[in-house]
């Protein structure tokens, strides 16, 4: 088993948590109630629960990974990819934006879990390729 992988995964289910029960409430309720166009609100809505579908699937993957090695190297690039992308976005437009990281901190989130396959890829003999993707 790789414990790397399994925290990364639990971590990730616990983020579909807190964007479900604490974001939701914070963010998607006020786009529901927003006097936005229906098709703006729609779409936003698509995109909302996009995200939960990506966050829950990326949980479900990383704890398969966990037991199945062989699982490890495709489930770990693609969400290094997606966590990564979205820990940029949040940096980007926080700053660029609200001017503050801390305003939208949901990057840390994504940046602690994408560390920690990083470090599961490192225990499933798959740094190698990791240090010549970054070189």
């Amino acid at each position: 088993m790789n414990k790397w992988l399994l925290a990364s995964g639990i971590l990730s289910l616990l983020l579909v948590l807190v964007h479900v029960f604490l974001g939701g409430p914070e963010i998607h309720d006020p786009v529901l109630g927003s006097d936005l166009h229906p098709v703006v609100i729609a779409v936003l809505s698509v995109v909302w629960h996009g995200i939960t579908v990506v966050m829950l699937v990326n949980g479900v993957l990383l704890l398969a990974a966990a037991f199945k090695e062989e699982l490890a190297a495709g489930v770990a690039w693609v969400v290094i990819g997606q966590y990564g992308g979205f820990t940029l976005l949040f940096i980007a437009y926080g700053l660029s934006q609200l001017g503050s990281l801390m305003d939208m901190p949901q990057w840390i989130s994504f940046i602690i879990i994408a560390g920690c396959v990083v470090m599961g890829l490192r225990k499933a003999g798959r740094a190698p390729a990791l240090q010549s993707a970054i070189a």
